[in-house]
């Protein structure tokens, strides 16, 4: 997989540079073939889009959930860069920038004559203000994107010029919690909302992105954008997203309901009529996008805080099965160094096959046998190997699976199924012992990032390594949070892997190959965002491709009179 931005590679390699107004050329990434990006394309009728829903928040860029939240509000507010179809950034909101010899001061100008949705003028006062404004809030670990603590200071030095001063060096400045993600807001409008998160109105959703929020429905999940025919872009192509909740979204496309569906790790029977139908397209993404893990809370201590452990239950659960049974062949065996094999970062280390018999040894090696009667082990501290297992309603196949294979080895597992949001907040809580938990943007551009987030003892998500402390992956963590040439990045990456690997303070179980299905009928410039929206997000859902009817570039294809 090869990903292209304008992230400068060195300290010495710093100076002007304009970003491009398109991003094609010689990428291998993207080789356009429909209509979309032919560039004497006949006009056409501007689409409706009619996607499949869910409640992941209010769209605010402090109050949605997670990465389909996230997404939700990109259509409201927009970054300073953004991304294609190919991965290269292209100008948004500014259109170039300059950094310095040391890289750690990056000065943008922005575009002229922004607008917020109100009329109201964009400038780098607004900028600063989002970059401030952040850090003075308390916000919910589920909105992913949030500035990073390395960007010090961000100051206003005229209308349409802005200077970050970083800390230090900083490896994703561009993509996860830098310019090429964080959400843009109005200064006139939150300068005076003491309780970011908290903030509901939807008056509040004023922002300078190529769609307006119409409706929002809480719990149903459905969400209306309008186009914003202002845009700074241009008219956007589609006119208008319909987010329906849907019970299955297959099901849906097959009754024209909607005209895409995502679905992970289906099995190949379920594709099967998609790909034989001529008016449907499938797109695949490598697996990785998604996936899910069994989590030990370190923290509670016994047998939990034991790796000899963790790693016999390692050794007891077939992940290859999981694949071959759950997904027919369509995922990949969870990787215990996080990272899937598809990203550039990846690297061999201990996979843990499955060897029931070693588990059962392994145990007995560390002092945890096997007591008469019901088959449950003890520990040397008199503690019987029992703990209750957290997962999301309705229970998976996979946590069924789990739950049987450690009971095979004598470790008893009580499942306690719960909605997502108590699920997430018992989780951050750390009111655990052990967890299923998904997750998703592994094979993205934030996976080196993501080892931090995930491992390190100094963050807080639903995805973290619960009571895991190890100061040398703490400080490999930071360390290449700040490597900008990317091949001392992927060596100290290396190390992390092998050494969460080695502490195993959580299993990735299966990495499903995620799938897209769409009506090119209505809409055929679909794609998956190389290294993700907002570097981080594997979503087909990318407003670049709504905005200008393409997959690469910024020039909108031309629609017909009057639609």
């Amino acid at each position: 997989m090869r990903r292209r931005t304008f992230l400068l590679g060195g300290l010495g390699s710093a100076g002007l540079l304009t970003l491009g107004a398109c991003s094609g050329g010689d990428d291998e990434a993207t080789t356009p073939s429909h209509d979309a990006e032919s560039g004497n394309a006949a006009p056409l009728p501007r689409p409706t889009l009619r996607l499949a829903g869910g409640d992941v928040g209010f769209p605010s860029p402090f109050a949605y959930r997670r990465g389909g939240g996230y997404v939700m509000a990109t259509m409201i507010y927009d970054t300073l860069v953004w991304k294609d179809a190919s991965g290269e950034l292209l100008p948004w909101l500014a259109e170039r920038f300059e950094t310095s010899d040391d890289a750690r001061i990056h000065t943008f100008t922005l575009r002229p004559d922004l607008r917020w949705h109100d009329g109201e003028a964009l400038t780098a006062r607004d900028v600063a203000f989002t970059f401030d404004y952040f850090r003075s809030q308390t916000i919910s670990p589920q909105v992913i994107i949030q500035p990073l603590p390395e960007i010090e200071e961000v100051v206003a030095l005229d209308e349409r010029t802005v200077e970050f001063r970083l800390a230090t060096t900083l490896a994703p400045f561009f993509e996860f919690g830098g310019v090429g993600s964080v959400l843009i807001v109005p200064e006139h409008v939150w300068s005076s909302v003491p309780n970011a998160g908290a903030a509901t109105d939807p008056a509040v959703l004023v922002g300078s992105g190529p769609y307006r929020l119409e409706s929002y429905s809480p719990g149903e999940g459905s969400y209306l954008y309008t186009a914003h025919d202002d845009y700074f872009l241009g008219t956007p192509f589609v006119r208008r997203l319909e987010y329906r909740p849907v019970g299955d979204a297959l099901t849906g496309l097959q009754a024209g309901e909607l005209d895409a569906a995502t679905a992970s790790g289906v099995v190949p029977a379920v594709l099967e009529p998609f790909r034989a139908n001529p008016e449907l397209e499938v797109i695949e993404a490598p697996p990785g996008n998604s996936g899910s893990g069994l989590f030990w809370n370190l923290a509670r201590g016994g047998a939990l805080a034991d790796v000899a452990f963790r790693r016999a239950c390692a050794l007891a659960i077939d992940r290859q099965d999981l694949v071959e049974r759950l997904h027919g062949g369509n995922a990949e065996p969870g990787n215990p160094g996080w990272i899937p094999g598809a990203n550039p970062f990846h690297v061999d280390v201990e996979q843990y096959d499955f060897d029931p018999a070693a588990a059962e040894a392994m145990l007995d090696g560390a002092g945890y046998l096997r007591t008469e009667g019901d088959g449950v082990r003890q520990g040397p501290d008199g503690q019987p190997l029992r703990f209750t297992l957290l997962a999301t309603s309705p229970v998976s196949p996979v946590t069924e699976l789990v739950v049987s294979a450690l009971g095979a080895i004598g470790v008893e597992l009580t499942t306690q199924a719960l909605d997502t949001p108590t699920f997430n907040q018992r989780v951050i809580a750390r009111d655990s012992e052990m967890s299923i938990i998904g997750f998703g943007g592994m094979n993205t551009d934030h996976g080196p990032d993501y080892l931090l987030q995930v491992y390190s003892s100094k963050t807080e998500t639903t995805q973290h390594a619960q009571g895991y402390v190890n100061p040398e992956v703490d400080r490999l963590c930071d360390l290449q949070n700040t490597q900008v040439d990317r091949a001392e990045r992927m060596e100290t990456t290396a190390e992390i892997q092998r050494l969460i690997a080695d502490d195993l303070p959580l299993l990735p179980l299966v990495y499903p190959a995620s799938f897209a299905i769409v009506d090119p009928r209505t809409f055929d410039a679909w794609y998956y965002t190389e290294g993700g929206v907002g570097s981080t997000v594997p979503a087909i859902d990318n407003k670049h491709g709504f905005v200008t009817g393409r997959r690469t570039g910024l020039d909108i294809r031309p629609m017909a009179e009057g639609s």
